[in-house]
Parts: structure tokens; C-alpha cells; sequence
């Protein structure tokens, strides 16, 4: 799953294995992180108001909540 952050510029995809999202700037066309989540964690959500990614944890039955700044 893809979702981006217009503010900061930032496109969010979910790749389920190994299990992480990546954050890539979009102005810069860079790598900005990977984030670890878990094998099999592929749905995301941006909340563009607060700067936050949810990524869905189908293994653990939660979530994960990163900030983003």
C-alpha cells in the first residue's frame, strides 16, 4: 500500500515482506528511512494532520504508530 503526506512531502510504502515501510521524500526523490513492522504488514494509513503512519499488524493483531516530522 502507498499513501503520502503532501505537507511534508512524503510518500509512504508498505512492502508486507519483509515487513516495512518505507519513507521517501518526494522533493528529493531520496530514501528518507525504513521502518520495521512485521512479516505480513502491508496496510497503512497517513494521518496528514498529525504527521502519523499506522501500519496494521496482522501477526500481533495491533498496530505500529510512527510520527513523522
Amino acid at each position: 500500500m502507498v499513501m503520502h503526506d503532501p505537507a511534508l512531502e512524503h510518500l509512504y510504502v508498505a512492502i508486507g515482506e519483509p515487513g516495512v515501510v518505507c519513507v521517501i521524500d518526494t522533493g528529493a526523490l531520496q530514501l528518507v528511512e525504513t521502518i520495521p513492522t512485521e512479516p505480513g504488514a502491508h496496510t497503512i494509513a497517513v494521518d496528514t494532520e498529525r504527521h502519523t503512519v499506522y501500519a496494521l499488524l496482522p501477526r500481533s493483531r495491533g498496530a505500529a504508530v510512527q510520527a513523522d516530522h
